[in-house]
């Protein structure tokens, strides 16, 4: 009776260690998985010679833009606040996106009505289908010189 009580306690302590050293492969694979996340927002812009930085919004139009980089652009002045791109290869997700939006000096939008990006280097007027993905966070006055330029987009390091 006490070798298989003995064998009883062996086997529920190698019971609780497997246990345990899956529970942390699990954490493991979870703070990987939010590494991974994180630097998924962060995005690198490159003008000319200029490297721009920017942070993306955590929502379903900003994931569907990653999945398009590495990305170039041509982007062209609209009005005084916007450069803005032509259409992108595909529609982006517009799930869970407000009606209307006012693009905020430094702000990355999805305009969906047409299928391109503004680029914010003033703050804009509030318009139906303007969707935040994001936030250049250094280099914007890059975006200030007139006329056409090209954009290289990709995601951070």
């Amino acid at each position: 009776m006490e070798k298989i009580s003995v064998r009883i306690a062996l086997l529920f302590m190698l019971s609780t260690v497997g246990t345990l050293q899956a529970a942390q492969v699990s954490s493991d694979n979870q703070k990987e998985a939010a590494t991974r996340q994180v630097k998924m927002h962060d995005i690198r812009l490159v003008i000319g010679s200029t490297s721009l930085t920017a942070t993306l919004e955590d929502n379903p139009t900003a994931r569907s833009f990653v999945k398009l980089l590495p990305l170039t652009l041509t982007l062209k002045d609209y009005g005084d606040a916007e450069k803005i791109s032509g259409s992108l290869p595909h529609r982006l997700s517009q799930d869970a996106a407000p009606e209307s939006d006012a693009g905020a000096t430094g702000d990355i939008a999805y305009y969906a009505p047409w299928g391109n990006i503004a680029f914010y280097r003033g703050p804009g007027p509030e318009a139906a289908g303007v969707i935040k993905i994001g936030k250049i966070t250094s280099g914007i006055e890059a975006l200030n010189r007139p006329g056409i330029m090209h954009v290289t987009i990709s995601l951070g390091n």
